[in-house]
């Protein structure tokens, strides 16, 4: 690799790791570069102010010089500031962080869902809307990634979905025209497949059809591997309890 410069990019921060005594290494997630590794030197130390700027969920300004994989942070500063999140909001940010580093792949610009990103983040508020938010990053990081969910037609016929009929789901090949009592695989209602394609989950109904399909797909990518998030959001409910 030449030796890349950047200044002021717009980024996030998705993970930190201990690096050698004083340092750690920064996962973040950029607005024109992806997601790239930046060792944050003597960051540990009481008087570096870089500790209190390396926030999660935070919008930054990042600057760093590279010349492998691994870059050196050099400068970084709030772009603007956000509300920190609170409660469970917590762990639907730490979700959406696990998400980007386990899939993506490493200096792929995506600047629509680094968009989504920033905007999932602004919107988690209460219980119901936060299932919103969730789905609807997850359709547009299946999107971004290619695996994007064939919605609007069937997958055999090409047809329309139909609102008052039902359909199998097929991974990887879509939704073909099917029964309700179907047992060969997922069956949804083409009520519910409409309303998804055009990001209208008010509706329980439509978020746990919603939830049920996205489960189903990052599974495939994801593999059996559970997600970390999810059992931390897990004991935090417990504790509540």
């Amino acid at each position: 690799m030449d030796r890349e410069q950047v200044f002021l990019q717009p980024a996030f921060v998705l993970h930190q790791r201990p690096y050698r005594n004083t340092s750690v290494i920064v996962d973040i997630f950029s607005k024109d570069h992806g997601r790239i590794a930046l060792i944050a030197k003597g960051v540990k130390q009481k008087k570096s102010a870089l500790k209190s700027i390396l926030q999660y969920f935070q919008p930054l300004n990042l600057s760093w010089m590279r010349r492998s994989d691994l870059g050196i942070l050099t400068s970084a500063e709030f772009l603007h500031p956000m509300n920190s999140l609170q409660h469970e909001n917590i762990y639907f940010g730490l979700y959406l962080n696990e998400l980007l580093l386990r899939l993506l792949q490493p200096d792929e610009p995506m600047p629509d869902l680094f968009s989504a990103y920033a905007d999932s983040l602004q919107h988690f508020d209460n219980a119901s809307s936060n299932q919103i938010v969730l789905r609807l990053f997850e359709k547009q990081l299946l999107q971004s990634l290619g695996y994007e969910i064939p919605i609007e037609f069937d997958a055999n016929s090409g047809d329309k979905i139909d609102c008052s009929k039902f359909y199998e789901f097929i991974p990887q090949h879509g939704f073909i025209q099917s029964t309700k009592d179907s047992t060969r695989g997922p069956v949804f209602t083409g009520e519910h497949l409409i309303a998804l394609a055009e990001n209208r989950l008010d509706d329980p109904e439509v978020q746990k059809m919603t939830h049920r399909l996205m489960h189903i797909n990052l599974k495939l990518l994801l593999g059996d591997e559970p997600m970390k998030s999810r059992a931390l959001f897990q004991a935090y409910k417990a504790l509540e309890v």
